[in-house]
C-alpha cells in the first residue's frame, strides 16, 4: 500500500523571498453537520509593527476591510460567516462577516492588499496530503509556521473535539500546532505488505526533507487487539541508497493490528509526526491474519481496541437505543477497527480508528469519509432472533428497488467480534448523505427519521442533517396538509411531494405488509435546495411479509388492507 503526498515544492535557500507579515493563519471551511454559519478565516500578523488593513480584501471568503481596520503586531483577527453563530460558539466577536461560503470539497482563500497585490493565498483540498480531519469532523486547518509559505506541508488539523463532533479550532490565538520554523517534511510513506501473515515483517519507507540537519528519523509502532494496545516501540530508520529512510516492524500474531507512524526531528529540536497526531487516523495500519476461510459471502471482523468498548461488547452494553432515548453520535475518531473481506478477491480492507457502537440488535459501523466501504459511510450489522426476519428485511428493500424507489443496500456478512465468530449478520446501509448521493439526490437537504416515541411532530421526527436549523419545514408541511381538504389538499400534495415516488413507496409498503411502518420506521427527505419536494425511504423492514409481534412462532399476520394506517381507519 502507498500513501502519496503531492510533489513538494520546498525551497530552503537563504535567498528565498521573505513572506508577507500578515498571513492566512487558520481556516474553518467545513464545520460538523454542515454548520456553515461557523465558518471562519483567521489572519495573523507575524511582524513587530501593526499593519493598516484599510482597503485590503479577502477573496474566496469575500470581505472588504473598512477604513480604520488594522491588525496589531503579533496579533490575530477573525472574519466569520455569521457573527450571531460565531460569538456564542467561540466566546468572542469576529471583526466582520464575509460573503459567500467556503467550499467543502476544495477552495481557496486569498488575501489582497490595498494596491491589489496578492499577499497570501491558500488553496486547500479535503483529501491527503491535506488534513482529512478538517473535512466535517471538527478540526480547522491550522498553519504550522506562519513565516513559511502556505503550501500543503505547512498545514495540519487542529485537535479533534471530544465527544460528538463539533466545530473546534483556535481562532483568535496561537495555533495549537505552531512552531517558529517549518519542521522536517515526511512524504511518500510506503509499507509492504499491506496486510500480513502471522510473523511476517513489515517494511516501511519514507522520504524526509529538512532545511536543517536531521537529528532523528524514527518509526514508532504499537500492536493493537481486542481490548488492548501495546506501548509504543521506537525503531531508528536508516537512509538507503535511494535516499529514503527505512525500518522494519517485526512479525506479529494473527488477529492483531500494527499501528505505526514516522517521526522526523532536526538538530534544532523541531519535529513532525506523520500522520499528524490530530488526524482521524493518527497512524497507518496493517492487519495481521491467518488464511481466511472460503466463503461465498463477505467476511467481517470487528475489533474493539479500546478497553471500555471491548468490555461493553463482551457484556452486551455500549451505545444503544433504550426507552425512547436517542444516543448522541460517537466521536469522529474511534478506537475500533473493521476488516471487510470481499469473497471475490479474498483480500481484506482495513478501516481503522473508527466508531462502531453497539446497538440493541447489532453494531453501527461508521467509516471515515475518505475510506468508505464501497461508497457507504455507515452500515448496520444486525442480528435477528428469527431467521425469517433476517430474510424478510433485504427482500422488502429489493421490492422497493424493483418499484423504482431507492432503498438501503443489503448483504449478509459472516462476522467475528473480537476474534469470536458470531455467525451471519445482515449488513444494511444507513440512510445518510452518502445514501442520498448514491440515490442521485442533492445531499444538503433535511433528512428526518420517523420514530414511534414522542407526542409532537418534532419529537417524532429525529432530524439527521442540518440539525441546527430546526424542524420548521416538516411542521409546516404537516400543518398545511391538516388544514386543507379535497382539491385544495391535493394541490398541496402535488406542490410539496414527489407524488409518483410517494405512491410507489406506499404501494410497496402495503404489498410487503409493513404493519410496523405506517407512522414510523421510515426516513423522509426534503430536497430544500433542489426540487423542493419531499420523498420517503423505507427502513426497519424486519416485520414484513405478514410477521407481527402479536403472533407466535411462524404464524403470519393478516394481509394488510389498503386503508391500513389511513385517517379514520
Amino acid at each position: 500500500m502507498r500513501i502519496t503526498l503531492a510533489v513538494l515544492l520546498l525551497t530552503f535557500a537563504a535567498a528565498a523571498p521573505a513572506p508577507a507579515a500578515v498571513v492566512v493563519n487558520e481556516i474553518m471551511y467545513h464545520p460538523p453537520d454542515d454548520r456553515d454559519d461557523l465558518q471562519f478565516v483567521e489572519l495573523h500578523n507575524t511582524g513587530d509593527a501593526p499593519v493598516d488593513l484599510a482597503g485590503w480584501r479577502l477573496k474566496g471568503a469575500r470581505y472588504q476591510f473598512p477604513a480604520g481596520s488594522s491588525i496589531a503586531a503579533n496579533g490575530y483577527l477573525v472574519v466569520c460567516k455569521d457573527a450571531k453563530a460565531f460569538k456564542p460558539h467561540y466566546g468572542f466577536d469576529a471583526i466582520g462577516e464575509f460573503e459567500g461560503t467556503l467550499g467543502h470539497s476544495a477552495g481557496a482563500v486569498e488575501l489582497i492588499d490595498a494596491a491589489g497585490k496578492t499577499v497570501d493565498v491558500v488553496k486547500y483540498r479535503t483529501r491527503a496530503p491535506w488534513p482529512v480531519a478538517a473535512d466535517g469532523s471538527g478540526s480547522s486547518l491550522e498553519r504550522i509556521c506562519p513565516t513559511a509559505p502556505a503550501s500543503v506541508e505547512n498545514w495540519a488539523p487542529s485537535p479533534l473535539p471530544e465527544g460528538t463532533p463539533r466545530a473546534a479550532g483556535t481562532p483568535g490565538k496561537k495555533n495549537s500546532v505552531y512552531v517558529s520554523r517549518l519542521p522536517p517534511v515526511v512524504s511518500n510513506v510506503t509499507f509492504a505488505p499491506s496486510h500480513a501473515a502471522p510473523d511476517e515483517e513489515i517494511k516501511v519507507e519514507a522520504a524526509v526533507r529538512s532545511g536543517e540537519e536531521l537529528s532523528a528519523v524514527e518509526l514508532r509502532y504499537r500492536v493493537a487487539g481486542p481490548g488492548t494496545e501495546s506501548a509504543e516501540t521506537t525503531v531508528g530508520m536508516t537512509k538507503g541508497s535511494a535516499g529514503k529512510y527505512a525500518a522494519t516492524i517485526p512479525g506479529q500474531k494473527a488477529g492483531r493490528i500494527i499501528r505505526f507512524r514516522v517521526r522526523a526531528a532536526d538538530a534544532k529540536g523541531t519535529e513532525r509526526f506523520f500522520p499528524s497526531p490530530n488526524e482521524l487516523r493518527p497512524a497507518l495500519s496493517v492487519y495481521v491474519h491467518d488464511q481466511f476461510p472460503t466463503a461465498k459471502v463477505p467476511l467481517g471482523f470487528l475489533i474493539d481496541v479500546g478497553t471500555a468498548e471491548f468490555r461493553a461488547a463482551q457484556r452486551g452494553g455500549g451505545f444503544r437505543f433504550g426507552g425512547g432515548q436517542i444516543m448522541p453520535n460517537p466521536p469522529a475518531r474511534g478506537r475500533s477497527a473493521f476488516v471487510y473481506v470481499d469473497p471475490k478477491s479474498g483480500k481484506p480492507d482495513l478501516s481503522d480508528f473508527i466508531s462502531a457502537p453497539l446497538r440493541t440488535s447489532g453494531w453501527k459501523v461508521r467509516f471515515h469519509k475518505d475510506h468508505p466501504l464501497g461508497d457507504m459511510t455507515t452500515i448496520n450489522l444486525i442480528y435477528e432472533p428469527i431467521d425469517r426476519m433476517v430474510l424478510a428485511e433485504p427482500l422488502s428493500y429489493e421490492v422497493y428497488r424493483k418499484a423504482g424507489n431507492v432503498a438501503p443496500r443489503t448483504d449478509f456478512v459472516r462476522t467475528w467480534i473480537d476474534g469470536r465468530p458470531i455467525g451471519f449478520q445482515l449488513l444494511i446501509e444507513q440512510p445518510n448523505k452518502a445514501f442520498l448521493r448514491h440515490a442521485g439526490l442533492k445531499a444538503d437537504g433535511n433528512m428526518y427519521k420517523a420514530n414511534w416515541m414522542g407526542r409532537s411532530v418534532v419529537e417524532r421526527h429525529e432530524k439527521k442533517t442540518n440539525t441546527n436549523t430546526g424542524h420548521d419545514d416538516v411542521v409546516q408541511v404537516i400543518d398545511r396538509l391538516n388544514k386543507s381538504r379535497g382539491d385544495e389538499q391535493w394541490a398541496v400534495i402535488k406542490k410539496e411531494f414527489d407524488v409518483e415516488q410517494m405512491i410507489n413507496f406506499y404501494a410497496v409498503h402495503v404489498l410487503v405488509s409493513d404493519w410496523d411502518g405506517f407512522f414510523n420506521n421510515y426516513f423522509v427527505y426534503h430536497d430544500v435546495g433542489g426540487t423542493g419536494k419531499w420523498t420517503m425511504y423505507a427502513w426497519d423492514q424486519d416485520k414484513t411479509w405478514g410477521l407481527h409481534d402479536g403472533v407466535g412462532g411462524y404464524d403470519v399476520f393478516t394481509d394488510m388492507p389498503l386503508r391500513f394506517g389511513m385517517a379514520g381507519d
